[in-house]
């Protein structure tokens, strides 16, 4: 009976190392920087900085709090919105169904720049981001 019992808890340990570590490749994944784009708005995200949300109209927040923008800044939101929500649809359109709905990694096809060369120089904001526009995401939701 000792021997039996000896050997579930080994079982468990394993089992619950296991999930432990699933769950830190999971908080990893989470905590890249990325961009994530959803049908109503594209979100750049880099811990600990504020999230940098882009409207479909050209308007940005920061945190929630909407920040000021000329007419060209808003202008240059806009189009970098629609781009982007083009390869999504692409992205999505080409990906393998997922029950769980899971992100898709967005590939832009060679020689599209979704986000503007000159993004951070009209929008300064930015500038401590520029590590998020590698790493592209299509939402399922």
């Amino acid at each position: 009976m000792k021997k039996l019992f000896l050997l579930l808890a080994a079982l468990s340990c394993l089992v619950l190392a296991g999930c432990d570590q699933e769950y830190r490749n999971h908080r990893v994944e989470r905590s890249k920087p990325k961009i994530t784009v959803s049908d109503s708005m594209v979100t750049v995200r880099r811990a600990p900085a504020p999230n940098i949300i882009i409207l479909a109209n050209g308007h940005m927040k920061v945190d929630e709090i909407e920040i000021p923008l000329r007419a060209d800044q808003q202008q240059m939101l806009q189009q970098m919105f629609g781009h982007l929500q083009v390869l999504r649809q692409n992205t999505l359109v080409d990906a393998p169904a997922d029950p769980d709905k899971k992100p898709v990694k967005i590939v832009p096809p060679a020689g599209s720049n979704p986000i503007p060369e000159d993004l951070v120089q009209v929008i300064p904001e930015f500038k401590d981001y520029t590590e998020t526009f590698g790493n592209l995401q299509a939402d399922r939701r």
